[in-house]
């Protein structure tokens, strides 16, 4: 008769019917592809198919908002607070243009991104599209505004670069919740989400909007060039990766390109460190207000 202990019993496994329901729901919105376009008769109607089995329905009317809800697993079955949102048009990218892209998406792609990158190769500010100040950033948003007054009918726009600014508190919460947007050098995961990575990746994105949860946690709505889907982040984890934008790496992908840095780096005060870009009193031409 052998000594040895009787081996342990196999863990129980989870039911299958709740693995499956799970997988079916994921898999459903990560395929889901949110094209703007591909409705030739009315370019403003996106027409996307839920299956998230009762999740987000307070969003139902606003397929873009409920998907950005339902992948970050942000009021799932309570609406928010409040929530509002700055509607625009995104658009891609190409090549390191992130800056230039976030600034098209705010002027709905006029100016485009050739021309700000134009405007800012004659100014010496970038070789590739690549922006590394805060402040040649706002220079260019300053002369696409000169150049398309009608989009300011009753009020001058105003533009300000925060500087040495820390972005979660009550100011730029104020500001949000006032219509104000913000264009934001970050540092972005693999899926576009903030992260620290001491500005290795540096990026632009466009604050749009924001929502506040059941649980008055505060977020905040992007677009940037990466992305055709409206995102959702976390607006503290958006201000620690902001701060955290301390030196320039070489892009992998542009390995033999000259790439433009301010005097001091990125981490000086021409540069991207706990700066980014407020604009006031402009409204999309769709708002979304909860």
């Amino acid at each position: 008769m052998s000594n040895n202990p009787p081996p342990p019993p196999p863990p129980a496994s989870a039911p299958s019917t709740t693995i499956t329901t799970s997988t079916t729901q994921r898999s459903s919105l990560v395929e889901l592809k949110c094209d703007l376009a591909s409705n030739n008769n009315n370019p403003n109607l996106i027409q996307l198919t839920f299956n998230t089995s009762g999740e987000c329905t307070w969003a139902t009317q606003y397929p873009e908002i409920q998907k950005a809800c339902y992948l970050r697993r942000i009021c799932q079955f309570a609406p928010p607070k409040e929530l509002r949102v700055q509607n625009v048009t995104p658009i891609l990218q190409t090549g390191p243009t992130c800056g230039l892209t976030a600034l098209s998406i705010f002027f709905e792609g006029s100016p485009s991104v050739k021309t700000f990158l134009d405007m800012a190769r004659a100014r010496g500010y970038t070789n590739n599209g690549e922006m590394f100040s805060a402040r040649q950033l706002n220079d260019l948003l300053a002369q696409g505004l000169e150049n398309n007054r009608h989009l300011c009918e009753y009020k001058t726009v105003s533009h300000t670069v925060i500087d040495e600014g820390w972005l979660d508190d009550s100011s730029t919460r104020k500001q949000l919740q006032n219509g104000s947007i913000f264009v934001v050098p970050y540092d972005p995961d693999r899926n576009h989400t903030p992260c620290l990575n001491r500005g290795h990746k540096a990026h632009w994105a466009l604050i749009v909007g924001y929502l506040i949860d059941q649980f008055d946690d505060y977020y905040v709505f992007a677009r940037h060039g990466k992305t055709k889907n409206l995102a959702l982040w976390s607006l503290r984890d958006l201000a620690h990766s902001n701060a955290n934008l301390f030196e320039f790496c070489q892009p992998i992908s542009h390995a033999d390109e000259v790439f433009v840095l301010p005097e001091g780096g990125i981490a000086g005060s021409n540069g991207l460190r706990s700066q980014f870009i407020m604009i006031e009193h402009y409204r999309a031409r769709d708002e979304i207000v909860l």
